[in-house]
């Protein structure tokens, strides 16, 4: 994975839009080391900069796939001007064999990931955010914010990461899934290292969105 976002790195920095490692990635960045292995690297990015993006990922050779929901995928072969759908994008190159793409017409695919460790930068998600007023905004209708300063760190190499508070919010509604186990080993490896205000912040995030409780908040107290 270090070898991975090095190369992430110099693909994306100073291309004029602001960027940072999401995902279990990001809590490997926090802690310094690597706590487990990655099926594939996650991208925060800000959706004014999503032109930017596209734009570079295409001159750089990597197909690049808008998600629709439901597994399918849209192709997108240009930048787009007009007003788009908020989805998030999905990249490869021509050599990443674990994508599978099913043809169901009109530049759409049905879209499949091996779920196996990720060996080579040939595959990358880009997740797009909101940013206002010095503030970075969480998806949902909560409107869950945290101040951007906050919100954005640096490693020792001076590669930006998503804090691990955020992306710990995030993993909180992935605890049914397949990849549960990850999601609950991130929160035990992270959480020995947070301070209180970490704690506080995230307990009162999974608080506001989840009113009904959850299993992540006794250990927070």
């Amino acid at each position: 994975m270090k070898k991975l976002i090095s190369q992430a790195y110099t693909l994306l920095n100073e291309h004029g839009f602001d960027w940072s490692i999401c995902g279990g990635a990001a809590i490997d960045l926090y802690l310094g080391r690597q706590t487990r292995i990655h099926k594939d690297l996650d991208i925060a990015v800000f959706w004014e900069d999503r032109n930017l993006i596209i734009d570079l990922m295409l001159s750089s050779g990597w197909r690049v796939l808008q998600a629709c929901g439901g597994g399918v995928v849209h192709e997108l072969n240009k930048k787009q001007d007009e007003k788009f759908e908020k989805r998030n994008l999905f990249c490869f190159t021509v050599n990443e064999h674990r994508v599978k793409l099913e043809a169901i017409g009109q530049d759409k695919y049905r879209f499949g990931l091996e779920k196996v460790e990720q060996q080579y930068f040939t595959y990358v998600e880009f997740l797009f955010n909101e940013r206002n007023d010095g503030n970075f905004f969480l998806l949902g209708e909560t409107k869950i914010k945290r101040e951007l300063k906050k919100s954005i760190l640096s490693s020792s190499d001076g590669v930006p990461y998503l804090a691990p508070e955020i992306v710990l919010f995030y993993k909180s509604s992935y605890l049914d899934g397949s990849d549960a186990d990850y999601h609950n080993q991130d929160f035990d490896s992270a959480l020995t290292c947070f301070s209180l205000e970490q704690k506080q912040w995230l307990r009162w995030a999974i608080e506001t969105e989840y009113p009904q409780g959850h299993v992540w908040l006794e250990r927070l107290n």
